[in-house]
């Protein structure tokens, strides 16, 4: 799904700054600098560069609690007692960034409330272009909202997300993707002393292995996030040139 969007941001923001580039719409748009719209499309670019700067330093934030415990595991056992307080730095890391990225999906919805107001008469060019900048903030709204969702809930009876945990589609269970797994993994490993050594040795293995393909799953998304913010500050750098003229 997350790269389904990215791909079609991607599209979206290409056909932007092509029409971008026309004579006839950096007229239009000159003509018409001074209508509520404008300011509704410029503002939204500026939003959308904040959330997602937001998202990315969330993204790191957790990257690097990940790292940190997956240091530990890869030199010492399940039994060590740092471990366990690398767990509760991941989790207390997890609950700290949960309020800033609550307040981030709530201006993202009220952006998405945005963006009805009607379009007067104007240029066919124009009307193109205002209707792919409002796509492109649709669709990296649905991004970050899916990437901050992901990974802001929890269950108030444990640092393992609620919406992480397995589920069932009628009677089939669903996959689980890798910041699931690394959950179970680390619920096994967290506050439990009665296990042999064996099932430790077993258990660290696991949360390794899962470690690692989380974090590359973090950075895939950290790259694409990149990408994103170059390509709206591209997008706005533009508009606001050609209404400076």
């Amino acid at each position: 799904m997350l790269r389904h969007n990215f791909e079609a941001l991607r599209s979206l923001h290409d056909s932007a700054n092509d029409l971008l580039q026309s004579p006839v719409t950096q007229q239009a748009l000159v003509h018409h600098r001074d209508e509520k719209w404008i300011h509704e499309v410029t503002e939204g670019s500026l939003r959308m560069l904040d959330v997602c700067s937001i998202t990315r330093d969330v993204l790191l934030l957790v990257k690097e609690h990940l790292q940190d415990l997956h240091s530990t595991l890869r030199r010492r056992s399940a039994r060590e007692p740092d471990l366990d307080d690398k767990i509760g730095a991941y989790n207390f890391c997890r609950k700290k960034m949960k309020k800033e990225m609550i307040k981030c999906l709530q201006a993202l919805k009220k952006m998405n409330k945005c963006g009805s107001l009607p379009l007067s008469e104007m240029d066919q060019n124009l009307v193109a272009v205002v209707g792919i900048l409002r796509q492109v903030r649709v669709t990296t709204i649905s991004i970050v909202e899916s990437i901050l969702s992901f990974m802001s809930r929890s269950n108030r009876n444990s640092f393992i997300p609620r919406c992480l945990r397995a589920r069932r589609v009628g009677s089939a269970v669903v996959e689980e993707n890798e910041v699931e797994r690394v959950n179970t993994a680390l619920c096994a490993l967290h506050g439990n002393t009665w296990r042999d050594e064996k099932t430790d040795a077993i258990g660290v293995q696991t949360a390794n292995k899962r470690l690692e393909a989380l974090e590359l799953a973090i950075e895939d998304l950290e790259f694409e996030l990149e990408c994103m913010f170059r390509r709206l500050i591209r997008t706005r750098v533009s508009l606001l040139n050609i209404l400076s003229n």
